[in-house]
């Protein structure tokens, strides 16, 4: 038979025993008004004394149920004023801002929730943040990264204490069913929210096509199944992040603030597993953030590619193969830029100098350097040629070949990094026909033949740290 002073004691020894709760602590509790997180918050109440705690009630609005959200918020603020706790409250749109910033309707309200749970735990001075996540939230997780393709660390399922956002969950052990049999007990008035019966929503999909029908028909105990392989997963996410941080050093090629390079023969000498931990170490160390199990594989597959092979893990930070060698380097924001060249005049840039002149054929001495180049002037209309930057889609004819390569190709057969092919500028014919890929190859179509008269001679070189400045040489 049930108990609620039974259940309330678990809470305590749970919390106790994992330091989730300790004493003086100052709470806030996300409460959205749904079963669980009313059943934590008069749980925590029941514990201010024993604990001596501070608590404050935190409730995010996010505006998708009209007049019901409304109600929940002043149901939530009637619990917190009942318990004598100071109410907190934010509101946002957040269907509008999913569409806004392309994200799904439950990722935007998780992103927008946590934002203001972390704005709120600094501004307040609490010490962590209590959520009402349960064992079968905890299962539903599991499965819903296990069919995405997660590894051992998604495996392990929802965190029971992150240190590093101060959230715990203190409701982890119990079970979706025992918690409503405590409300009920205790006769405790909470909200439910319609749109959890809709399986539109692939946690709610998931929670009643497939856990309940396991639960009916394969295993009744499958949520604690679940939560037992989870922590056996957490224990081997564990050693194997102890692991990694013990051979981390050895893996290291060289280190640096622009990058961090990790030697592939030395990585290759451990297990798989080791490796993707190792890689996730570093990247963490590296750009500070955590990667995604994709990208741990992408950034492996790697030792198998060519040099020059590259994988992009944000918007600033790209890793790549350099003989034998990972490299994660930070790369700088590319400055864009479409500017008309004339003739005989010198242009300087602040990490470049570009010049033109114009000659007779019978005066040039050709030579191999890469950075001054000869093309057949009269090919160039009015003499008027474009510099701009590199664009994705651009392709040209390499000098010695027939048909046309996409730059981006000729950067990776050329072994040049990624964060390297923004700073190469592209010459153009106002016509759009690439010239010159700056400092590489000119483009076939406009090489000197037996039959030039005039030739143009291209100069592209490091410059002095002068900004758009030009200098005529006319």
């Amino acid at each position: 038979m049930f108990s609620s002073r039974a259940f309330l004691t678990r809470f305590h020894e749970f919390s106790r025993r994992r330091q989730l709760i300790e004493e003086r602590d100052k709470i806030i509790a996300a409460v959205s008004g749904g079963v669980d997180s009313v059943v934590l918050l008069d749980l925590l109440a029941k514990e201010q004394d024993a604990f001596g705690l501070t608590i404050i009630v935190a409730h995010f609005n996010h505006e998708l149920r009209g007049s019901e959200a409304d109600e929940d918020e002043h149901h939530v603020a009637q619990l917190a004023q009942h318990h004598g706790f100071d109410f907190y409250v934010e509101r946002a749109n957040t269907a509008e801002y999913a569409q806004h910033n392309k994200l799904g309707v439950q990722e935007a309200a998780r992103k927008l929730r946590y934002e203001f749970l972390e704005k709120l735990l600094l501004s307040s001075g609490s010490d962590k943040i209590a959520t009402a996540h349960n064992a079968d939230d905890n299962a539903e997780t599991i499965l819903l990264n296990l069919f995405r393709g997660a590894g051992v660390q998604g495996l392990s399922g929802i965190p029971v204490y992150r240190v590093d956002r101060r959230i715990v969950r203190p409701l982890l052990f119990a079970q979706r069913s025992e918690i409503e049999q405590y409300a009920a007990q205790d006769q405790l008035t909470f909200r439910t929210d319609s749109s959890n019966e809709k399986d539109y929503y692939t946690r709610n999909f998931i929670r009643h096509r497939i856990l309940a029908p396991v639960k009916e028909q394969v295993n009744p105990n499958v949520v604690q199944t679940l939560h037992r392989s989870a922590e056996l997963f957490r224990e081997l996410e564990g050693f194997l992040t102890y692991t990694a941080r013990q051979s981390f050093d050895l893996m290291i090629a060289k280190k640096s603030d622009e990058e961090l390079q990790l030697a592939i023969p030395r990585l290759r000498s451990n297990p798989i597993l080791l490796q993707q931990y190792i890689v996730m170490l570093a990247a963490e160390q590296f750009t500070q953030r955590k990667l995604e199990y994709e990208q741990v594989n992408a950034i492996l597959e790697l030792m198998e590619g060519l040099t020059g092979s590259w994988v992009a893990l944000s918007k600033e930070y790209v890793v790549f193969r350099d003989r034998e060698n990972l490299v994660m380097r930070k790369t700088e924001p590319a400055t864009e830029f479409k500017i008309t060249v004339r003739p005989n005049h010198t242009y300087e840039f602040d990490k470049f100098r570009f010049a033109s002149q114009v000659v007779e054929a019978k005066n040039i001495s050709l030579n191999n350097k890469k950075n001054a180049e000869f093309i057949d002037a009269d090919r160039i209309q009015n003499g008027e040629l474009i510099l701009r930057t590199w664009s994705a889609g651009d392709s040209f004819v390499p000098l010695g070949m027939k048909t046309k390569k996409k730059i981006s190709d000729f950067f990776i057969d050329s072994k040049i990094p990624i964060y390297e092919k923004h700073n190469i500028p592209i010459l153009e014919t106002k016509n759009g026909e690439v010239v010159w890929v700056c400092g590489q190859r000119i483009d076939d179509r406009f090489k000197v033949t037996d039959e030039t008269r005039h030739v143009m001679k291209l100069e592209f070189s490091g410059s002095p740290n002068r900004p758009n400045e030009k200098k005529d040489k006319g």
